[in-house]
Formats: C-alpha cells, structure tokens, sequence
C-alpha cells in the first residue's frame, strides 16, 4: 500500500459526520445539565425540608407537615433566639475584620521574609485546620483558668477563640493572592517616590483586596456556625446562635428551631452572594488554582 492509499484509509476511519459531532456534543451537555441538576437538588434538598418542616402546625418537627402554620417563625423572631443570633453576627463580623487584619499582616511576613524558622511559624499559624476544634476548645478553657482569667469567658474569650481557628483561612488565601502579584509593580512604585506604607496601601492592597475579602467571608462563615471553640468559652448571657440551639433541642424538639435555622442558613447565604456580587469570590479561587 502506497503513502497517498494509507493516508486516504486513516481520513476515511478517523472521519465523523457532522450529524454524529452534534449528537455527542448534545448528549455531553444533556448529561451534564443533568448531573449539575442533581447536585443542586442533593445541596437544597435539606434546606427545602427544613424550612417547610418550619411552617408545621403541630408541637413537633415532622415532615411532611401536618398543617400549616406561621407561629413557630414568629416564635424564631422573639428576643429569645434573635438575641443569641446578633451575638453571633456581631462575633463573626469582629473575628472576619480581626482575622483579615492580622492573616494580612502574617501572610506578608511569611511570604515576603526570609529568616529561620520560617516554615515551623507559617505551620504553628496553620496547626489549628489540622487539630480537632473541640480539643482546641478544651485548651482555651483551661488555659484561661489556668492564668486566672475566667472572667474573660463570653465574648471576648469567643472572639480570641474565633480568631485562633480563622486565622489560616485568611493567611491562605492572602498568600495566595501574593503569589499571584507582581512585585515589578510595588517596585516601580517605590522607583516614583512611595515610601513602604504608601505602597502596601495604594499598590499592594488593592492587589490582594479579593485574597483578603476572601478570607474574611471564610473567617465569617466559620465563626458564625462555630459550635465546639462556642461551646467552651461561652457563658450564660453570651451564647451564640448554634450553642443555643443546640441547648433548646436536647430538651425539646419543636419547629421553632427549623425556623431559626432556616434564619442562620439565609444570612450565610446572603453573605455569600453579596461577597459574589462584589468581590467575585469564586472567579478568584477558580483563577488561582488555573
């Protein structure tokens, strides 16, 4: 067989029709709206239940609902649950800006400094994603009972807490933010005149601002649905939102807690859309990671 005849036969076997291209392509887009749909349906799926568990008329939580009823969420807006849950907004608003402050600050000196021991602080920094939340809770406790501070335990012992296991999200995503940056930038800057500070905050700041927006959503999110770090180192009158849930079902199980729930999980999502609108939190980690 020829070279001309071979090349014909390998056109001829490796040829689709255009008929064939399409029908593959629209079974891949079928199979993937469906799997995508499914996903969704597996992620709402709860949050549906829970808020028509909600709406139930009976004293217990069942669904589907017996009948339906809007007193459970006007027991949910009582000062009873809304008192805990401004706690938890005020704590997780304070720990996001803390948190995002000082993950700036130790992500810059551990990215931009060379000295020894380096790499031991940057995984002392970030220890507390490996160790367990609850033994992280514990070793608070009685370290501030140890030093004689008990009286610390409520809010600002919540808030110390908080920022300990939301520190390592904003040092990540702040240094992955630096090492997209290029430093040419800062340098030319400092070649016009600017002096550090001038730099870091009208050159290296707004470079990095969705690193650090990143990471304070994160520190948020995970402050607000704290439970073990909340456990330990609240006290009576200072109690955050999920530890007060978790107090009322241990007696009682009424659908007045769907409702709460219903509320926390809408503020949650409300954050991250308003973090989506504005920052385009996604498009940031799906760019770093390309």
């Amino acid at each position: 067989m020829t070279v001309a005849a071979e090349h014909r036969r390998i056109r001829v076997a490796g040829y689709v029709s255009p008929t064939r291209a399409w029908l593959e392509r629209s079974l891949l887009t079928i199979l993937y709206r469906v799997a995508l749909g499914l996903i969704l349906t597996f992620i709402a799926a709860p949050i549906v239940v829970v808020f028509i568990a909600s709406v139930n008329e009976t004293q217990y939580l069942r669904f589907p609902p017996a009948g339906f009823s809007t007193r459970w969420w006007e027991a949910a807006l009582t000062e009873r649950w809304m008192g805990p849950t401004w706690l938890s907004l005020r704590l997780a608003a304070v720990t996001a800006v803390m948190s995002s402050i000082l993950g700036t600050l130790a992500a810059l000196g551990i990215y931009r400094g060379s000295f020894r021991g380096r790499d031991a602080l940057l995984a002392a920094l970030l220890s507390p994603l490996i160790l367990p939340q609850i033994v992280t809770g514990a070793a608070m406790l009685q370290f501030f009972a140890l030093i004689g501070l008990r009286d610390v335990l409520g809010f600002p012992a919540l808030l110390l807490g908080h920022i300990v296991i939301t520190l390592p999200y904003a040092i990540r995503t702040v240094m992955v933010s630096l090492h997209g940056l290029d430093r040419r930038l800062e340098w030319a800057a400092q070649d016009l005149g600017a002096n550090p500070v001038q730099t870091f905050v009208r050159v290296t700041l707004p470079l990095i601002k969705n690193g650090v927006f990143a990471g304070a959503v994160f520190a948020f999110i995970v402050s607000f649905n704290d439970v073990p770090i909340s456990l330990f180192l609240g006290r009576p009158g200072n109690i955050p939102i999920p530890i007060a849930i978790l107090g009322h079902v241990e007696s009682r199980f009424d659908p007045a807690v769907a409702a709460v729930a219903v509320v926390t999980i809408a503020i949650v999502l409300a954050l991250i859309a308003i973090a989506e609108r504005f920052a385009r939190v996604s498009e940031f980690i799906y760019q770093q990671e390309r």
